[in-house]
């Protein structure tokens, strides 16, 4: 009882997850990835790359599609991605390593249809008390968490997807900062 006591709610959370990951207890929380797994894509301010990702990534339920020249793009998708309710088409949890528009680097790219996933993302980032602020995004609400050596942006167009305008309703782009973006060279 008094271990249970003096555990975190982080704590509780990353014993929760590894027990649906391992367990199966949770069976659809494989597809919902840890704060940690994306940011530790770009440990240390190195740029992500395949190989990091990879390591990183529960193997369990994960598919990868190397980037070739029909995808220039190297992404992973849930392989038990959602049900889908009659006439829907159900869309796997994807994440990606798509190269950033700001520099020569490579962003994680996480895009799922689950709301509990992108919640559980929103929360890990207020607990760890990082900077943040409101992004403009013409018809979605977005907001963005700065940490030492990244930057976390979440996108909720749920209205959007509901539309049928948008392919998933929740967007996380992770952009690493590199040693001389950090001022440490």
């Amino acid at each position: 009882m008094r271990l249970l006591i003096k555990l975190s709610l982080g704590g509780v959370l990353s014993l929760v997850l590894f027990l649906g990951l391992v367990g199966g207890v949770l069976p659809a929380r494989g597809q919902c990835l840890p704060l940690s797994l994306l940011t530790q894509a770009t440990a240390d301010g190195q740029p992500a790359t395949v190989a990091g990702i990879q390591a990183q990534l529960p193997a369990a339920g994960w598919e990868a599609h190397p980037a070739g020249a029909v995808a220039g793009t190297s992404y992973w998708l849930f392989a038990e991605g959602p049900s889908a309710s009659a006439g829907e088409k159900a869309l796997p949890t994807r994440l990606e390593l798509r190269r950033s528009n700001q520099d020569l680097d490579y962003d994680v790219v996480y895009k799922t249809t689950r709301k509990d996933c992108f919640g559980a993302l929103r929360a890990e980032l207020r607990r760890a008390g990082l900077k943040h602020e409101p992004v403009t995004c013409p018809q979605c609400e977005a907001e963005r968490y700065s940490g030492p050596n990244y930057s976390v942006t979440l996108y909720s167009q749920a209205a959007n997807f509901a539309a049928g305008k948008a392919p998933y309703p929740f967007v996380v782009v992770m952009h690493g900062s590199s040693a001389a973006d950090a001022g440490l060279r």
